[in-house]
This record gives structure tokens, sequence and C-alpha cells, in this order.
């Protein structure tokens, strides 16, 4: 199996790909249009199996996609994040990656260590009604809000990352002085929330938000990253979310300083 850069053609393999497994796809594209040299793929015959891909920020490098077909055995994922890293590594910079139980030994192998537990939540209890005023969740401002209460959770500046790489078409931001919360399609059935960063203690507008999102996206099922905080973990289990498995906030070289009681969706 060849393990490389993608070639021009990569719009069409993922398309393909995107049929086969669940993925983002548009996060996949995105990342490799805002640098080539950042992403990386299995191949064989043609046929996209697996793929990885890291964006860089000013103090820190997140690997954001990695994605793999059934066939993909432990050494081909070896290979993929091998030649990444050979690519983004400075032995300085942060390198963080959120991965499955599963994966975990993988990252090991590289030297990753653990940061934080996460749990994979899904919400899948159809519409909810609440009282309450939903429309004035959503200012014209939130990119103000966004660009001061995700440097405070994540110590740097991602709001390029935000608002030129994650979000898409089907995206809905949702405000409040306290925090943002950003959504979007995932596949047909399936809505993600990430990221979703609001300011230490502020409960009840965290509860605004979340009530907020089942209101306008609960005929769907809503899918979310959360770290293990009792104030989060709280939150998503009083609304009638599903804890479906664990995952790791992993990285290598440099600690990050990243407040997960801030983050209520990664």
């Amino acid at each position: 199996m060849f393990v490389g850069w993608h070639s021009n053609n990569f719009s069409e393999v993922v398309d393909d790909f995107s049929k086969d497994i669940l993925c983002d796809k548009n996060l996949l594209l995105n990342s490799w249009n805002s640098d080539k040299t950042l992403s990386f793929g299995a191949y064989e015959e043609g046929k996209l199996y697996g793929a990885i891909s890291a964006y860089p920020f000013e103090k820190s490098m997140f690997i954001n996609n990695f994605y793999y077909k059934e066939k993909v055995d432990n050494s081909i994922k070896a290979r993929l994040l091998g030649l990444l890293l050979k690519n983004i590594d400075d032995g300085i910079k942060t390198i963080s990656v959120l991965v499955s139980l599963s994966e975990i030994s993988l990252f090991e192998q590289f030297g990753f260590k653990e940061y934080g537990v996460f749990y994979k939540v899904l919400y899948s209890s159809g519409l909810m009604d609440f009282k309450g005023k939903f429309d004035d969740a959503t200012p014209q401002n939130y990119m103000d809000i966004l660009r001061v209460i995700d440097k405070d959770a994540f110590a740097e500046n991602r709001s390029d990352y935000i608002d030129e790489v994650i979000k898409k078409s089907s995206s809905l931001f949702l405000t409040t002085p306290n925090g943002y919360q950003h959504s979007y399609a995932l596949s047909k059935n399936i809505i993600k929330i990430s990221p979703w960063i609001m300011r230490d203690g502020a409960y009840d507008d965290s509860m605004r938000l979340l009530r907020t999102i089942l209101h306008h996206r609960g005929g769907k099922n809503i899918l979310a990253f959360i770290p293990d905080v009792k104030e989060i973990r709280d939150l998503y289990i009083s609304h009638n979310f599903d804890f479906m498995s664990e995952y790791r906030l992993m990285y290598l070289n440099t600690k990050p300083s990243i407040d997960l009681e801030m983050v209520y969706g990664f």
C-alpha cells in the first residue's frame, strides 16, 4: 500500500472514501487545501484507505484528521502517523490529537502522552420542547466573542482555523457573552458540536446553548466529544445524551495549556 502525499484529484477520492466510512469530508478537504504538505493518505490501486492531516497554529500543531478503513492494519497506520510527524515535528511545538482507546498504544509508540480523558456522547431522543427564547442566541458578532473566549481556553488564536477550515455551509454558531458553540452536519443524520467553549462557571449560559441546539437540531442525532469534567458531564446527562465510548487527548513535546473546564465540545 502506498503512503504519501495526495494527488490533485484528492477531492474525488475523498468523496468515494466518505461513502465507506463516517468522516468529516469538509475538514479533510479544507485541511488539504490550507496546506497540502501536512496531509497524507494510504492508497491502493488509486483508492484512498486512510488519511491523516495536521493544522499549524503559532504555538502548536493539531492532528485534526485520522481516518482509515477496516482493511488498514497497524503498520500502515504507523506509517501514516510517522510520515506526518516527520514533516511537522520540530521537537519543541506541542502536537495534540484526540484518539480512541484502541489508538493509544500507536501514539505512545511515537512518544505521545495523555493530557485528559474525553467521552464521545450522542443525543438521539428527537425534538425537545423547552420554554424560552432561542433566536437571541445567534448575534451577528459571534466572531468577536469566539476570538476572545477560544483564546482564553487554548492560550492561542484559533479563529482562522474555526472560521476557514472547520466552518461549512451547514454551520450554526450560537453565542452568549460567556461563550460560543459551533455545530455542523457531519452526515445527513448526524450533527457534530465542535468546538463549544464557555467561560468557567457559566453553567446557565451553557444550558441555554445546549437547549437551543436541541431546539434547532433535535430531529437529528447530535454528537460531541467532551472532557471528563463533572459539570460538563452532568449537563449532557441531564439532557439525555448517551455516553458511547472513551477517548484521550494526547500530546507530544511541550505539554499544552488547555483549560478543559471551558471545553464543552472539542
